[in-house]
């Protein structure tokens, strides 16, 4: 079998996310920013006033960020580094599921573009064959009804550019060995994410709790448990009415973790 060789990049254009998208969404956005080096796109969203309802996107980025401060890759090969800055009419009762739905949305958008196999490994990471694919960053801001969603995907990683990444990655443009048109994907993010957005104040975790099944990489795994104060080992069962973790521990009992002070490991 040939390896695939990847072709020229295909340049981020406004023009051509926007002509994929239907009007009443168009009419959503209010601007489209795009970048060939940024810090962060998060933070350049964050720091700019009046940018509700833009999206700003770059080539490269010099400090992006993943959960908990890590590291997040961003070279300019190619690969997609998105946000989306969007403002609630007031705080949501269920934020704390927010970035979960928008795990969902990124795993049915790519399989609109045509992957199979996806999954989320929770609370907001998409794995491809046990390998990162990409990741997820939401950060609330000032009014807390505004946030930041960042969407980092591998579209374009040329694997002898990376030395520094710590656990297995994939990349998008193997998988499916053809080039990735990033303005076609970032377009059927786009038109799951702005009604997802825009049903979030109406949330019904039970009917949620449904469509992530679909997509969990954890269930009935063994799981290791960080909580930076202690180990723990277990089996996952999926979420709780809180979106939480549930995991059943070798003692028996079981216990729930939050995203902001767990990290989750596969057992091998």
């Amino acid at each position: 079998m040939l390896k695939f060789v990847m072709p020229a990049v295909i340049p981020l254009s406004q023009d051509q996310i926007l002509t994929e998208l239907a009007p009443e969404l168009q009419a959503v956005l209010q601007q489209i920013y795009i970048f060939p080096s940024l810090a962060s796109t998060n933070t350049w969203l964050l720091e700019q006033p009046n940018t509700c309802f833009s999206v700003c996107l770059a080539e490269e980025q010099t400090a992006g960020r993943g959960r908990r401060g890590r590291t997040w890759q961003s070279p300019n090969s190619g690969n997609i580094y998105f946000s989306l800055r969007w403002c609630f009419q007031v705080v949501p009762a269920n934020y704390g599921c927010l970035s979960l739905v928008v795990g969902v949305v990124v795993a049915e958008a790519l399989a609109a573009y045509g992957l199979q196999g996806q999954m989320l490994k929770w609370p907001n990471d998409i794995y491809y064959q046990g390998q990162k694919l990409g990741g997820i960053l939401l950060q609330t801001t000032q009014p807390l009804q505004q946030v930041v969603i960042g969407i980092g995907l591998n579209t374009g990683m040329q694997r002898a550019t990376v030395t520094t990444i710590d656990q297995a990655w994939c990349d998008l443009s193997e998988i499916l060995e053809q080039n990735i048109d990033r303005n076609r994907l970032i377009a059927a993010i786009l038109k799951q994410l702005i009604p997802a957005l825009q049903a979030f104040p109406r949330f019904n975790m039970a009917d949620f709790q449904q469509q992530w099944q679909r997509w969990d990489w954890l269930t009935d795994q063994a799981v290791r448990i960080d909580t930076g104060k202690e180990i723990l080992q277990g089996r996952a069962c999926g979420l709780d009415e809180q979106g939480q973790l549930q995991v059943a521990l070798a003692d028996g009992s079981r216990r729930a973790f939050s995203s902001a002070d767990v990290s989750v490991r596969q057992v091998s």
